[in-house]
């Protein structure tokens, strides 16, 4: 890929689709093994594991945590191209602008400006076009809601995260020796549960003032779901006094622990 064709992409998910593409591997599976093999996970639960983030990322639905944008720079060999790596990175940070879940992009629109939701019968009727407008919108989104919920296996009148706790998102965290806080919780697809512990605990950073485990089901409030979703707590139990910064899912963190007491 030459630069010029880089600075034709201004969406990192766009890049790395490319940059599959260019690989050879146009299914996410070769990919998933060859992820697989360079993390030094092997088994069959991790596979399948980087297979559905694989297709998240290339999607765009999600973005990668630094620890798995490192291994698939490698997958890759974005590593080995400056030009290729400072993009990759430019990209990546301008996704991460929005806390990992942007917006979706809004529906196409045909050249004469009429939305592609708009019924057919309705403007054969000679139905006003702004009503149009407001009822083809407002089916659109309906069936985009029901369908969602479909195919998610999710309930909005039941579910075991329906009455866990908040997490809220703070950049900066004081902390004693000893003490334990839940600090982030991981969103699943939109309406889902998390992942297990496992796979979360997998991809979080190394740590040197402390350890990370597992807080059980949770909930976030999510820009991407225009709403609360289910999650999964991650807990930071502090060990030793000092200041540490790590990124989890691309949000900064700056951990000060104190002596106890």
């Amino acid at each position: 890929m030459t630069l010029h064709g880089l600075e034709k992409i201004n969406r990192w998910h766009i890049l790395f689709d490319e940059l599959c593409n260019s690989a050879g591997f146009h299914d996410a599976a070769s990919l998933a093994g060859r992820y697989c093999e360079l993390a030094g996970s092997g088994g069959q639960k991790e596979y399948e594991a980087a297979l559905r983030n694989l297709n998240n990322w290339r999607s765009g639905r999600h973005i990668p945590r630094l620890r798995s944008l490192r291994t698939l720079e490698k997958v890759l060999g974005v590593d080995q191209d400056p030009v290729l790596l400072e993009r990759w990175n430019a990209l990546y940070r301008q996704a991460n602008e929005c806390d990992d879940d942007n917006p979706a992009d809004p529906p196409a629109a045909d050249k004469a400006g009429k939305s592609y939701g708009m019924p057919r019968l309705w403007r054969a009727a000679g139905v006003p076009t702004a009503w149009a407008v407001v009822g083809g919108a407002l089916l659109f989104v309906l069936g985009i809601a029901v369908g969602h919920i479909g195919s998610s296996g999710w309930r909005p009148w039941g579910g075991p995260a329906d009455h866990a706790p908040m997490v809220v998102y703070k950049p900066e965290i004081w902390m004693s020796v000893g003490e334990s806080k839940v600090i982030y919780a991981e969103r699943g697809d939109c309406g889902r549960l998390p992942r297990d512990w496992l796979f979360v605990a997998s991809d979080l950073p190394p740590a040197t003032l402390g350890a990370f485990s597992d807080g059980g089901l949770a909930r976030r409030n999510s820009k991407f779901c225009r709403g609360i979703t289910p999650a999964r707590a991650i807990i930071f139990t502090a060990r030793q006094a000092g200041v540490e910064e790590f990124s989890i899912q691309g949000d900064f963190f700056k951990v000060t622990v104190s002596e106890a007491g």
